[in-house]
């Protein structure tokens, strides 16, 4: 019976253990106890997590990880000179700062970037612009080969100072695509390759409606022919056929009930069949919607709370779990995902001071 009793023991952690993931976390340093940018692992059956390695770095707020390569790239986010982007070299179980590239004025708050090949864009909040940098062959950031500004174009006017919050590029890499909080906008640049990737601008998309909406994060399915995009000051998704560089809305709808006016993050399944969203600063959690593979059109399926502040979030690449940063619960929280309903269920929280962003890698 003893025998038996430890082959089914065996069995059961057998059953519970999964694949080892690496995450890649950025952080808010000011005022909290972290200390910059970490590295941990994760094993997704069991939810345990360890700590590996961490680089020292001010206020690394969002970082990405470049596939096949050991660079990272991300932006430091102050607005009082600070500004910048830095580059680290993640091998093996370690990771660490390479160097740090100061942003000019005009390029304030910066927080978030986009590797484009040969250049990295950082979409930047209070200076209202996208910054390019050139990157060398080893991967080093180079110098600033761009500063645009909707101010620049004299496609449209404006009529409010422009928050540029995320640049991202088109599935058919044609294009790169800005949402701009401010001006209540999606900017749309042709891709040029080499160290300046922003070519000539246009006006993607705007909100007509008399209620702001605050375009955040902008999402493309696998397939190419939908996009998704997150507003943070009306709680509303858009949701738009993508085609040649032409973004049509197909269906606009509240992203929540809770009226928090601080919805922050998007992201799909890989298989498309789910689309989850992340809203703070009321009811915080997770809104969860099924995804019409034919149309693109979404429907609500549920809602998880999560720890508090939810800000960026990542799916596993095999779709079975969902990381959410809860930067003033000091954690990131860890989920499955029920691959028929696409509910979340809590397996384990992670410890890591003032999480803001969150990469597998």
């Amino acid at each position: 019976m003893k025998c038996l009793g430890h082959i089914a023991s065996l069995l059961l952690l057998f059953s519970c253990s999964g694949p080892d993931i690496t995450l890649l976390v950025g952080t808010y340093t000011e005022g909290t106890a972290s200390h910059g940018v970490y590295l941990c692992s994760l094993n997704t059956g069991t939810g345990k997590a360890s700590m590996l390695s961490e680089a020292a770095s001010w206020n690394p707020s969002f970082v990405i990880p470049v596939p096949g390569s050991m660079y990272a790239y991300g932006v430091n986010e102050f607005n009082d000179g600070r500004q910048g982007v830095s580059s680290y070299i993640v091998f093996g179980e370690s990771v660490k700062l390479e160097s740090t590239v100061p942003i000019p004025a005009g390029g304030e708050d910066p927080c978030n970037i986009l590797y484009t090949g040969g250049a990295i864009v950082t979409s930047n909040y209070t200076g209202g612009t996208l910054s390019a940098f050139s990157l060398n062959e080893d991967g080093e950031i180079g110098p600033l080969t761009q500063m645009w500004s909707p101010l620049m174009s004299s496609v449209y006017p404006f009529e409010g100072p422009a928050h540029l919050h995320c640049a991202v590029l088109s599935p058919d890499g044609w294009y790169i695509f800005a949402a701009d909080l401010g001006n209540d906008c999606i900017h749309r640049f042709e891709l040029r390759n080499g160290s300046a990737p922003l070519g000539t601008a246009t006006l993607a998309w705007r909100n007509t409606d008399e209620v702001k909406y605050g375009p955040r994060h902008l999402t493309f399915s696998a397939d190419g022919r939908f996009a998704y995009l997150i507003c943070e000051l009306g709680d509303k998704l858009v949701c738009f056929s993508y085609d040649d560089g032409a973004l049509t809305p197909i269906q606009i709808l509240d992203a929540y009930s809770g009226a928090g006016n601080g919805s922050a993050d998007i992201h799909l399944t890989p298989d498309g069949r789910f689309l989850y969203t992340s809203h703070r600063l009321k009811e915080d959690g997770i809104a969860i919607f099924s995804v019409d593979a034919e149309t693109g059109r979404v429907t609500p399926v549920g809602y998880q709370h999560t720890g508090i502040h939810p800000r960026n979030f990542a799916i596993t690449p095999d779709g079975r779990h969902l990381l959410c940063a809860c930067r003033d619960s000091n954690c990131i929280e860890v989920y499955t995902i029920n691959r028929r309903t696409g509910h979340l269920t809590k397996l384990s929280e992670i410890s890591i001071p003032a999480p803001v962003c969150v990469h597998v890698l």
